[in-house]
């Protein structure tokens, strides 16, 4: 057995087990899935986008979270710039978001210099190597899914923004997706290359665009931008340790609010229908904390050696603005107003924006028990607390724990609740709060996509989710 990944795109997982299958460890494919995934999942990944990666190396027996979200921009920009964005509203089955785009929406990104980072400190293979799955797929073109052609039924005002965005997502004339600019940069195959083309270069060409089109991020902003490293964050549930994102991203912080309120219940004398109710006491407790963020992908890894990666990748909505030359969407995460409880463009320029991305290892006895993480916006932080609790208090098997209902306690303290609940649960619910039960399983609360420490795992139907073992 050489490893086992889950990811929410079946050509994502492809690409890592095909490094492991070829030796490599867990990091050359996370950083081989992480590529794949711009291609494969273009409206929920993009090296214009933020991320991090969680990384436990069996050798030193040591974790790290590789942090390589956005920063806010500005920079050197002209005194008294007022960056100009667009507001859109984005319609799921049953709710609706609004958002802002354009370039006054970009924020500083991170994750082409995440993934290099990644490779320079923990790969063992070639550039090469790892980029050839995602240059095939480019190459191939992406097969238009169902999953994949209801995500752009939901961003298509965000999509069509630009030229180049109606021309690569136009869904009229076939049944394959091509992106001929990002095969180009991709083709470059030298990190060096794509830090000149995208940061240094690309900083000059980006300032530009942005003057004439209301944003504020600079060539400084680009140049400057930095990976960082930092230990994640600790917490204990009923026995296991569960290792998240630290601060001053928020996902992991509000995950560990959850668990601590919960253990003080012995949920066993409690009936199926309290164990919800008290599920969603919980969500409350999260929600005097929150931020949000959206548009997320999520990849879990596990090698032969031990070695582990959980790894988020988002670009928000996508701002629908492309990096010039490169077939690039960039991020809207400025304009993301729950990432900005204090108002747009108060974070100054260079600090890292807030995130709710939580990749997160399970540990039991000191092992690796579980590797997981999800993308789903504000529902990140729920999704993960319920497979969780699903996998430790409930006893699930893994595939059960991801494809159990959900529910999320939104902003307005409305229940979104998914059908599969059995009425006492919703009765319940209903007398403390008003509640919504949504017809079908859906990717508004999340794509959890999990490896267990055995090399079992699953990957999130709700978002196309694929697991593969070897």
């Amino acid at each position: 057995m050489k490893g086992a990944v889950s990811s929410s795109h079946p050509l994502t997982t492809e690409a890592a087990i095909e490094m492991l299958q070829k030796g490599g460890n867990a990091f050359d494919a996370a950083v081989a899935a992480g590529f794949a995934s711009v291609v494969t999942e273009p409206t929920l990944s993009s090296l214009g986008g933020g991320g991090f990666l969680l990384a436990h190396l069996s050798k030193s027996k040591e974790t790290l979270v590789y942090d390589f979200f956005v920063n806010a921009p500005g920079k050197d920009a002209p005194e008294g710039a007022e960056p100009k964005m667009i507001p859109v509203q984005l319609k799921f089955k049953a709710t609706v978001q609004e958002f802002y785009i354009g370039m006054g929406s970009v924020a500083v990104p991170g994750v082409l210099k995440g993934l290099i980072r990644i490779y320079d400190d923990l790969c063992s293979m070639e550039i090469e190597d790892l980029i050839a799955p995602a240059l095939r797929y480019l190459d191939e073109g992406i097969p238009l899914t169902e999953n994949l052609l209801y995500q752009f039924e939901i961003l298509r005002p965000i999509l069509n923004l630009t030229e180049y965005g109606r021309e690569i997502f136009d869904t009229s004339g076939g049944d394959r997706l091509y992106n001929p600019l990002l095969k180009e940069f991709l083709s470059l195959s030298s990190p060096q290359r794509w830090i000149d083309e995208f940061y240094l270069k690309g900083g000059k060409r980006l300032e530009k665009e942005m003057s004439k089109e209301g944003g504020i991020l600079t060539s400084e902003d680009m140049q400057s931008y930095e990976v960082q490293l930092h230990y994640p964050l600790e917490c204990n549930y009923r026995g296991y340790r569960i290792l998240t994102n630290p601060p001053p991203s928020l996902g992991g912080r509000l995950i560990c609010i959850a668990l601590d309120y919960l253990k003080q219940f012995h949920i066993h004398t409690l009936s199926p229908s309290e164990i919800q109710v008290l599920r969603c006491s919980a969500m409350k407790e999260m929600n005097r904390y929150k931020t949000s963020k959206t548009g997320t992908t999520h990849i879990s890894i596990i090698d032969g050696n031990g070695n582990a990666a959980s790894i988020t990748l988002s670009n928000g909505t996508g701002s629908g603005c492309f990096m010039p030359n490169t077939g690039i969407m960039l991020n809207n995460m400025m304009g993301e107003e729950d990432l900005h409880p204090e108002g747009f463009f108060k974070t100054p320029p260079g600090k890292r924006v807030a995130s709710m991305m939580s990749p997160t290892f399970i540990e039991k006895d000191r092992r690796i028990h579980a590797v997981l993480g999800s993308g789903g916006s504000k529902r990140i932080r729920t999704a993960i607390l319920q497979v969780i609790l699903n996998l430790i208090d409930e006893g699930m098997a893994v595939k059960e724990a991801v494809e159990a209902p959900r529910f999320h306690l939104d902003d307005e303290e409305v229940v979104q609740m998914e059908p599969g609940f059995d009425d006492k649960t919703a009765a319940l619910l209903s007398k403390i709060y008003n509640i919504n039960i949504w017809d079908s399983k859906d990717l508004y609360f999340g794509g959890v996509n999990i490896v267990m420490g055995d090399y079992t795992g699953w990957g999130d139907s709700r978002r196309g989710g694929h697991f593969m073992s070897i």
